[in-house]
């Protein structure tokens, strides 16, 4: 019985980061969202989901659900971003 992959490892992650997004906003979670979150067996990759729902945050928001430094999940998240953001290409546009 092989472990699971570094990427199927990262799915699961970033599922669970998506799903404690929506439930810190009252919102529901998919079941496919869910089922990956708690397994590493039904990979989905959502991480334009969970970027787009940060960046659709106000910053009171963003605050509470990201920086709240008193929550494991919350620093995971903060981790998340930092990387995100440092590893999203940059339009050639900006560029010059």
């Amino acid at each position: 019985m092989r472990g699971p992959t570094n990427r199927e490892i990262q799915l699961q992650k970033t599922c669970e980061l998506y799903a404690y997004v929506l439930e810190a906003q009252g919102k529901e979670v998919a079941y496919a969202v869910q089922e990956c979150a708690d397994s590493y067996d039904y990979p989905i990759d959502c991480v334009k989901e969970l970027a787009q729902a940060l960046k659709d945050l106000d910053s009171e928001s963003f605050e509470k659900i990201v920086n709240n430094t008193d929550l494991q999940e919350a620093r995971d998240l903060a981790n998340w971003w930092t990387m995100y953001e440092s590893y999203i290409p940059v339009p050639k546009s900006e560029m010059l």
